[in-house]
């Protein structure tokens, strides 16, 4: 009897995969990115090829290498009729091809439990598909999203083998900070502080204004506890730090290059026992020598005198995992096989490998990863990161057993958040989820390239030279020359907007 039932249901479950799929081949087109470093072919990819079996869909993929995508895409959207049928893992301009010109499809109707169960039973986990819609109030695409809980992307580290040696506790003040320093510097530490010098990220000098309350971002606005839009470089805390800045560069307690150097010469420093002090994204798998992991520990970022200490924080948002243009012949058929790659342990293989070869299900009923091919083998059979992935940070954790780097951020992040160290809210709320109009973006995009000069070169003249009344002063007038209060303006009504929905 337990056999015929057993049997039965078998009979649906292939009566349901029939009716949901087209009975006759759907032969599909697709413009997708490709790695500059990878020659893969998607076209007869292990990994697709099952797809289509499940499917009954066949997909002709056009790769374009990332040097090449800028051009194509362009020369694409030049001619619509030949648009392929789907646009696959790299971003488009959704308010121009989108809102503007509709050459691409609103997907909204289409997002239902019966064409897309797996994408839209995760939507709304953490929020995730609120930075999606465009200026418009439409969908244009399926995200993309490898989400870890974490919500900040320095963390602030000090050298715990000479705190030991010099007697002392990990500094909590920018007073305690910079008489560490010193110590450090009397003790034979060549730059007792180092930073990279790039747009904002885990090791760069920008990080060191949220020990004077300001959230930097190098967007140069941030929210505030009111739901303001605010100028970072008019706060009292970003005179302050460069002050600060200052005084470590004329006595040799910051490393020069901080002004200049990229993230590996910088890192080359850390290795070499050149540097007590620092920010970086984590300290397991990174530039960091596995043997010089035990000299640092994680602290919490020092406040200055007067200020709370206030880290930028992040949002795991999603990037574009695939449109569909006005052309594509069969929408619902497109989608099926997209939400088809989300099926969790299809969407696990797609990133990861083969059930058994490369990831397990563990005894916790997690996908553990067990071996990594030599040279970038995963891309033979599997897409890796160019195909489709949606998981939210706390579905993600869910049904992943994370990796010991990957666990080493999540905890710091937890604790930055417990300890109220984090802005009020992220700056991506005006970056991803307000959503200016075409015009009011070029115009904001004109203001800021022109911002961004003038920041950078008084940002380096501050730290070299110091500040007087008089320098500030005219840096501030400079930046209200350029459009400063115009460009936070347009952030507030963009992001008034964004609330009134």
């Amino acid at each position: 009897m337990k056999k015929l039932v057993s049997l039965l249901l078998a009979c649906c479950m292939l009566l349901s995969l029939s009716a949901a799929f087209a009975e006759e081949k759907v032969e599909l087109t697709a413009f997708q990115y490709a790695l500059e470093n990878q020659n893969t072919d998607f076209n007869g990819l292990w990994f697709f090829d099952e797809l289509e079996k499940k499917t009954n869909t066949h997909v002709t993929f056009q790769m374009v290498k990332d040097a090449d995508w800028a051009t194509n895409v362009n020369l694409m959207f030049a001619v619509p009729d030949q648009m392929p049928d789907m646009i696959i893992r790299h971003a488009v301009d959704v308010e121009e091809y989108g809102v503007s010109q509709g050459l691409l499809l609103p997907l909204d109707e289409y997002l239902t439990e019966e064409i897309m169960p797996n994408y839209v039973s995760r939507l709304n986990i953490n929020n995730a598909g609120d930075s999606i819609p465009a200026s418009d109030g439409k969908t244009y695409y399926i995200g993309f999203l490898m989400a870890q809980n974490v919500n900040h992307t320095g963390t602030w580290y000090v050298n715990q083998k000479e705190l030991e040696k010099l007697g002392k506790t990990a500094p909590t003040t920018i007073a305690e900070t910079t008489e560490l320093l010193r110590a450090m510097k009397a003790d034979g530490i060549k730059w007792p502080f180092s930073a990279s010098y790039t747009q904002f990220g885990p090791e760069t000098i920008w990080n060191q204004f949220a020990s004077f309350g300001v959230p930097e971002n190098t967007y140069y606005y941030f929210i505030d506890a009111d739901n303001k839009v605010q100028f970072t470089c008019a706060q009292d805390g970003w005179r302050a730090c460069v002050e600060w800045l200052h005084q470590l560069y004329e006595e040799e307690l910051m490393d020069p290059e901080s002004l200049t150097q990229d993230s590996n010469l910088w890192a080359n420093k850390v290795n070499d026992g050149e540097v007590g002090y620092f920010c970086y994204l984590r300290l397991i798998n990174t530039a960091i020598k596995a043997e010089n992991v035990e000299n640092f520990k994680s602290i919490l970022p020092p406040a200055a005198d007067g200020f709370k200490a206030c880290v930028s924080q992040i949002l795991e948002v999603p990037e574009a995992g695939a449109y569909l243009t006005k052309n594509c012949k069969d929408p619902v058929a497109a989608l099926k096989w997209i939400d088809a790659q989300l099926e969790t342990e299809t969407m696990m293989v797609s990133l990861n490998g083969k059930v058994g070869e490369q990831i397990v299900l563990n005894d916790e009923g997690k996908y553990e990863v067990i071996d990594i091919p030599a040279d970038n083998g995963l891309y033979q059979f599997v897409p890796v990161t160019m195909g489709q992935f949606f998981a939210p940070g706390d579905y993600y954790t869910s049904i992943y057993q994370m990796a010991p780097h990957r666990v080493e951020r999540y905890e710091d992040s937890k604790w930055y958040a417990e300890s109220g160290v984090l802005e009020p809210r992220s700056f991506q709320y005006l970056r991803d989820l307000s959503k200016l109009s075409n015009e009011d973006a070029t115009e904001a995009a004109d203001i800021y390239t022109e911002l961004q000069k003038l920041v950078e070169e008084s940002f380096a003249n501050f730290v070299r030279n110091g500040v007087t009344d008089e320098s500030w002063n005219n840096f501030q007038e400079q930046a209200k020359a350029i459009g400063s209060e115009r460009y936070i303006e347009l952030y507030q009504n963009a992001y008034d907007a964004y609330l009134a929905k």
